[in-house]
């Protein structure tokens, strides 16, 4: 009886030892430690820090290999494959500037220099400096990327001059799918729980499926916590704009097989302040957001459950039904917060359960996913909504990957959705009838790498199923059945100085519902519109070329692209007006060459190794050919922010303090009926307090619009009403976080 007492507690604890493994960083000497060197176990999607002396505990089960993901300040990160082993010994090179050390694609599982389409990753820390109002300004830090707002309480992401239905969003592979055709329904996406957010720029249909004409944004939750630990981070912000309050807090832990993180957050602001010291009328909003995750790994698999829950009540700014409108009616001298009418009810649920098959050379992913956004917007009566639509998607993706050599890669699979549209039997308008759609799709993409280059091509095919169940608006029931094909090609060449990538990709959209058959009052957008049933798919190809200089204390990147997309959809007015309402019209342009470039750089000088130096400068035209259609062309952009690492103190520590200087160029390249814009400048500023012992607490203070500039951007939605921007804005934030560590 002892003896077998023995023999099990031997086993056990042989087991226990095998199922552990210590990753040991230093620098390339070999002699020095690598402190909070952070590890990202991209399989189990949980991340590792080291301690004082360059290790942490990593838990592996029976998968094949793993990808770990290294980065620490100051040194240049890596990504390793761990096959087998109790220990990993891994030397950091010093590095003044390493751009590409988080940058691992979300769907492909690269980093970003070995991906030819260059791929803007930001970490969510980097965007959210200067305390953002929602995730449209927090996008807008990206170059190229823009937001197109209708007041704080309503904003999307615009990129390089396209947006709505042409951008295609994605939490952690999940399509999110919303009411994003109009111009005064909002994202649904706020940034509690996200670590890292991708952009790629232009056509990008291979991986991500159809509409994505303009781009993809791909956002990333943050890791979860260390094995055998838990997080708690609390955190609370101050707006004197707004006099507006945001609440967080989110609570990870994890064990040596699942992990755990709830999350919830409440924002609540008040009309925003005008630089003429009146208040954007019912330009309020709140914000509630419910987050849950919860993963777990067998023998040889991965599994992630993930829920979001988000709710926004705001007002409709610029909201009017008169024939003759009074702009200086939208300018109260009283700020208030209550919500009144005209408002919006957003309830969006996501929904995504994704599972990961690991086997030698060899990787299965399958992710099912449901979201459902509810719009209700109230007009004269609360117990009458004008607007009441249902919006649910039920997606799914199979993605297989496989090895074939250690130079060649491939990814194929299968996606599609199915989607149906609600309109309310008690509401009073109706927008676009009730419908349904259903998308399916097949791709396989190839990699191969040789030496310092890197190819990669593949191919897609889509088919769209729309179907609007009734006759709406005098016009009959509608069928129709799109179909598109789409390649992509692309080149890397990568030296220690130099990185050059070449890509070719075509895109294929399917016209909207609203784009086909509307008929009505847009009272949001001040606009009566007009839709057309013979409108065709459009079709975009696009050449990008990204160029990186690397240098020991400096980085250049220059990214030319040129976009020329057939049968383009935009809306034009008219020379009518129907109860003193401007009438618009869906129309199509044979072809639209959308050009441009953005170029970064980043310095990080020799002689002042504290300061950072940022800059970026954004570009964007459109030429048809024809007459000037293209409208909401963003303002060129020039952007530098500096940073200094100070470091000052010892049980309180002065951190750090940021600057950024913003310079948007005039637009005078506009369409029919469209205004010119104004240049303007910007800057923000901010400080960062640190107290770090058994737990941290940052206290960020700063403003922004800090010269109280009184301009309007030409994308803002409040343009027509002569609108100005949020004056000059004082900010505080403070966060705490404890992690615990059972090892």
């Amino acid at each position: 009886m002892t003896r077998g007492l023995l023999t099990l507690l031997l086993f056990v604890l042989s087991y226990a030892i095998h199922a552990q493994v210590v990753v040991d960083i230093q620098d390339s000497s070999g002699a020095t430690p690598i402190k909070n060197a952070q590890i990202f176990v991209v399989e189990l999607d949980q991340i590792l820090y080291t301690n004082s002396s360059g290790k942490a505990l990593f838990f592996p089960g029976k998968i094949s290999e793993y990808q770990l993901r290294i980065s620490a300040s100051g040194y240049e990160g890596k990504v390793i494959t761990y096959k087998e082993g109790n220990l990993i010994k891994i030397n950091l090179l010093q590095s003044h500037i390493d751009l590409h050390e988080v940058t691992l694609s979300g769907t492909t599982s690269q980093r970003q220099d070995q991906n030819p389409f260059h791929i803007e990753s930001r970490k969510m820390s980097e965007l959210t400096l200067h305390a953002p109002m929602n995730m449209g300004e927090i996008l807008a830090k990206i170059p190229g990327v823009y937001q197109s707002s209708l007041g704080n309480g309503i904003s999307k992401p615009v990129i390089r001059g396209m947006q709505g239905m042409r951008i295609v969003s994605l939490v952690n592979g999940l399509r999110i799918e919303g009411q994003q055709w109009g111009g005064d329904h909002g994202m649904g996406m706020a940034e509690l729980g996200i670590g890292s957010v991708e952009v790629i720029k232009g056509p990008s249909s291979l991986l991500y499926g159809a509409d994505a004409l303009g781009g993809v944004i791909y956002y990333n939750d943050a890791p979860f916590a260390s094995a055998k630990s838990y997080d708690i981070q609390l955190q609370s912000l101050f707006n004197s704009n707004t006099m507006g309050t945001v609440n967080r807090a989110i609570l990870k832990t994890s064990g040596q097989k699942w992990r755990l993180m709830v999350a919830g957050s409440y924002a609540n602001h008040a009309d925003f302040k005008l630089p003429n010291q009146l208040f954007a009328k019912n330009s309020r909003f709140d914000e509630s957001v419910l987050k849950a995750a919860l993963s777990f790994n067998a023998k040889r698999s991965v599994h992630h459950f993930r829920y979001t829950y988000n709710k926004t009540i705001t007002g409709i700014p610029g909201h009017s039904h008169d024939s003759i409108v009074d702009f200086s009616s939208f300018q109260v001298s009283e700020q208030k917060r209550k919500y009144e009418l005209p408002a919006q009810f957003f309830s969006n649920h996501y929904f995504s359960n994704e599972n990961k098959w690991y086997f030698k050379n060899n990787e299965l992913n399958a992710l099912f996913g449901l979201t459902s956004n509810q719009l209700i917007e109230y007009d004269e009566k609360v117990t009458i909504p004008s607007l009441s639509m249902t919006l649910n998607n039920l997606l799914y993706t199979i993605k297989w990957s496989k090895k074939w050599s250690n130079n060649l890669k491939s990814v194929s699979g299968i996606q599609g959705m199915a989607q149906s549209n609600r309109n309310a039997e008690n509401a009073s308008d109706t927008l676009i009838p009730n419908s349904n759609t259903i998308d399916n799709g097949i791709f396989s993409t190839w990699i191969f790498e040789r030496e310092k280059w890197n190819f990669q091509g593949g191919m897609r095919y889509d088919v769209r199923s729309l179907n609007s169940l009734h006759n709406f608006n005098n016009k009959s029931a509608l069928t129709r059945i799109y179909g598109g094909l789409n390649i992509s090609i692309g080149s890397i060449y990568k030296s220690s100085k130099l990185l050059l990538k070449q890509a070719i990709s075509t895109g294929f959209r399917a016209p909207h519902l609203t784009e086909l058959l509307s008929n009505g009052f847009h009272h949001g957008a001040l606009r009566f519109e007009i839709g057309d049933t013979d409108l065709k798919p459009e079709r975009a190809s696009q050449y990008d070329v990204t160029l990186e200089l690397n240098h020991e204390h400096l980085v250049l990147v220059v990214n030319p692209f040129v976009n020329y997309i057939q049968n383009y959809v935009f809306i034009q007015p008219i020379d009518s007006m129907v109860e003193g309402i401007k009438v618009f019209e869906y129309r199509q342009q044979n072809q639209v060459f959308f050009y441009g470039t953005d170029i970064g750089f980043h310095y990080h000088p020799h002689f002042a190794h504290k300061l950072h130096w940022e800059s970026s400068f954004s570009y964007v035209n459109a030429h048809t050919g024809a007459d000037s259609s293209i409208s909401l062309i963003p303002q060129p952009r020039l952007a530098n922010t500096l940073r200094l690492d100070l470091n000052l103190g010892q049980a309180i520590k002065f951190k750090d303090i940021a600057l950024t200087y913003v310079f948007c160029l005039p637009q005078n390249n506009v369409a029919y009926n469209e205004t010119q814009s104004s240049a303007y400048n910007l800057v923000d500023f901010s400080g960062t307090f640190e107290y770090s012992k058994k737990s941290r607490i940052s206290l960020n203070v700063g403003v922004k619009n800090l010269l109280n500039q009184q301009y309007i951007d030409h994308l803002s939605r409040l343009k027509n009403i002569a609108m100005y921007a949020p004056s000059r804005t004082f900010f505080i934030s403070l966060q705490w976080q404890l992690n615990n560590v059972n090892n």
